[in-house]
């Protein structure tokens, strides 16, 4: 059986040492994601639905796509990697915009978030182990969902989403 291996890091992000992604988050020790958010072909923001199948936060809403950095593995090749398994979209590194870094906190199980937006329009192809839907929002749509007190959200993306939006606002 295969497993995912995580850098484990300290408080300024340097690595420690590796560990099994099942000991990480059982421990919930300090590791590193990124949330990519891309815009479709109509200039709008793309939201992935979760599918059934994951771990965490099953069938709830989130970024574009998002993923865990894979031990040895920088943020950006992380961005690269997670469009491609899960929007079917290859690009260069130099395709993303760095938006914010966020330090770890309960919003993000312990992670060292990088938020990243895609400077093109792209046209996904979603990856059905990895995505149940992709739909497509304005930001004011989102606020206003969120401010409904919409359960379709995950936490993590609600977290990073009130940090974000007026970079977002920006690049419409």
């Amino acid at each position: 059986m295969e497993y995912e291996i995580f850098d484990v890091v300290n408080l300024r992000d340097e690595v420690m040492y590796q560990e099994k992604r099942s000991v990480v988050h059982e421990k919930g020790l300090f590791h590193r994601a990124v949330h990519i958010f891309a815009r479709s072909k109509n200039g709008m923001w793309i939201l992935q639905k979760r599918s059934a199948s994951k771990d965490i936060d099953p069938l709830l809403w989130t970024s574009s796509c998002s993923g865990h950095v894979d031990a040895g593995e920088d943020y950006l090749n992380a961005v690269v990697r997670e469009c491609e398994e899960e929007l079917g979209v290859s690009l260069l590194t130099d395709r993303f915009l760095e938006l914010i870094q966020i330090s770890p906190c309960h919003e993000t199980g312990n992670e060292f978030v990088r938020v990243f937006a895609l400077k093109d329009l792209i046209s996904p192809k979603k990856n059905l182990k990895e995505i149940d839907a992709l739909e497509t929002y304005s930001i004011s749509e989102i606020e206003k969902e969120i401010e409904c007190g919409s359960q379709k959200f995950s936490i993590s993306f609600i977290h990073i989403f009130k940090l974000i939006k007026r970079h977002l606002r920006r690049l419409t």
